[in-house]
């Protein structure tokens, strides 16, 4: 049986500190703050206080009869204390203090009082900014319900350390869908030679989720891939650790084989804007009225339909490139916007990955007897400034011709998430070029009418290396969130990988087999049940 050893008591009665020879020898002679019975000390700790005055000097002072107990005075001899108890509040004669600096104050000249009273003004300024900043949390995407169970966390810097090079080269599947040519006539556009953007109400851009494609359950039918996936969602996954916003991803396990989807209603494929600036755009229930325009909603959707709208705008339309198949998700009598599927498989390691990656037109070669190069449209929209007086012109108009460089690098410091998706998603395709179109309002308050100020032109593994993208330590992200798909899920169940809202953080949830199959009353549509392929369209409208 232990025996219970009673501990040695070193009491110093001389001190408040440890006594001289307390053992061990090895603390003898470490240095520590002396503290003598004859130090005056004010309060006694209060651990029931919740609440901390704003006022510095009345901190330590007595608030009433409650705290006048524990107020230590000091008496005639500095050698005895005693405890008093005042009936009111014992305060540090503030006033009297700074007399002599507010007679200072009063004898600076007027040059002197202006400039600290625009200090003061700056100074409150800054801190209601950041105030604001601090106090604005932002929503998650999808609410973690009672029966969800959380699985694993991942932060956002042990991601920046995974690295994955075991990658086999792109195996092409299948081509599907209808491409245009794009016009070379928009390689010279400027802000001097600006070209209006052209809306494109009658077409349609289909965003048809992984387990709703045709073409991948006919690949995996097959017994080709354990992993399946659109480009949309695995860029987004190997771009995690930049992303500020919350976003969900659902993953599906059938067996041995993974299928990351989107849930009904997910906003993965809208377009974010300024997300990853200093000062992102607000909520538009804290902008008054005048100032939604830029709310992060209103720039999401226009970033969006800028976007489709610029994917467009530069093709020639009399011009067409068929790839092997039709559009799988297009109707008859639809008018389809000019887009191309390439379905297409990678090896990690003991993983084959199956992508549907797209691309948005081609581009005529040198020479005619090569193949048209593949291009990836892209357009990255100005947020004016609203005060910004008629005549004077936006930023960009001013330095996008002259300093495109810097323009770029304010825009990458802002929209580092969005930039990095579109790379991996050039990457992905196998686009020979990406193309990134400059976008400005004609005017700061009129988000529907927009001009084109320049295109800028870029090799997606040149540019990826421009923009400091390790595409090894992307797909080791990719390969870490599999493995704990594997690790965490049972052979027939469904899991959420979300992005926290307000934290660096990546969680992984165990979520019911029936999570997310619900109508407008909760329960699956009884018209799904003849098993049709759904699918997921946004055409453009301006309303």
């Amino acid at each position: 049986m232990v025996h219970f050893v009673a501990p040695k008591i070193n009491d110093n009665l001389e001190g408040w500190g440890p006594p001289v020879d307390l053992p061990p020898t090895k603390f003898r002679d470490i240095p520590y703050a002396a503290f003598s019975k004859t130090d005056k000390l004010g309060k006694a700790a209060d651990w029931t206080a919740n609440v901390r005055t704003g006022k510095p000097l009345d901190r330590y002072s007595v608030d009433g009869d409650e705290d006048g107990l524990f107020q230590m005075v000091e008496g005639r001899s500095n050698s005895k204390f005693t405890a008093a108890s005042h009936g009111r509040n014992v305060r540090v004669p503030f006033l009297a203090r700074t007399t002599s600096n507010f007679r200072d104050f009063r004898g600076r000249n007027q040059e002197e009082r202006e400039r600290s009273r625009k200090w003061d003004r700056k100074d409150h300024a800054f801190r209601r900014r950041f105030d604001d900043r601090r106090r604005e949390l932002r929503k998650a995407s999808i609410e973690v319900q009672a029966d969800w169970v959380l699985k694993e966390e991942l932060q956002f810097s042990e991601m920046s350390k995974l690295s994955f090079s075991n990658i086999s080269e792109a195996q092409d599947i299948v081509s599907c869908g209808v491409l245009e040519y794009y016009d070379k006539a928009n390689d010279r556009v400027s802000v001097k030679s600006e070209k209006h953007l052209e809306r494109f109400e009658d077409r349609t851009f289909h965003y048809v989720s992984t387990t709703d494609d045709p073409i991948i359950r006919e690949i995996a039918s097959q017994g080709r891939g354990r992993i399946y996936i659109t480009a949309s969602i695995l860029s987004l996954l190997m771009s995690a650790s930049r992303s500020v916003y919350s976003w969900d991803i659902v993953v599906h396990r059938v067996g041995d084989k993974l299928f990351f989807d989107k849930r009904e209603g997910s906003m993965i494929d809208m377009l974010t804007v300024n997300e990853t600036a200093h000062d992102p755009p607000k909520d538009e229930k804290n902008l008054p009225r005048e100032e939604q325009v830029n709310s992060m909603q209103s720039l999401t959707i226009e970033a969006t339909l800028v976007n489709q709208n610029f994917s467009q705008a530069v093709l020639n339309s009399s011009q067409k490139h068929e790839l092997e198949r039709p559009n799988p998700f297009a109707e008859e009598d639809e008018r389809v916007a000019s887009v191309g599927y390439r379905y297409r498989k990678w090896t990690m390691g003991e993983y084959e990955v199956v992508v549907r990656t797209e691309f948005d037109a081609v581009l005529k070669p040198a020479r005619e007897e090569e193949s048209p190069l593949f291009l990836s449209l892209k357009a990255l929209n100005e947020v004016p400034d609203l005060n910004t007086k008629p005549g004077s012109g936006s930023d960009w108009r001013n330095k996008l011709d002259s300093q495109r460089g810097a323009v770029f690098a304010t825009e990458l410091k802002n929209n580092a998430a969005k930039l990095t998706r579109w790379t991996l998603g050039s990457f992905l395709c196998g686009a020979d070029q990406l193309k990134l179109g400059f976008v400005s309002r004609v005017s700061p308050r009129d988000n529907t009418n927009h001009v084109i100020l320049g295109i800028q032109t870029y090799k997606p593994r040149e540019f990826a290396a421009q923009i400091g993208l390790n595409l090894n330590n992307s797909w080791g992200i990719f390969h870490q969130l599999i493995q704990l798909c594997f690790k965490h899920m049972d052979e027939e169940s469904k899991a959420v990988i979300m992005k926290d809202p307000n934290k660096p953080i990546i969680r992984l949830y165990s979520v019911p087999e029936d999570a997310f199959d619900e109508d407008g009353d909760g329960e699956k549509d009884e018209e799904d049940d003849d098993d049709e392929e759904e699918e997921e369209a946004i055409t453009i409208r301006t309303e």
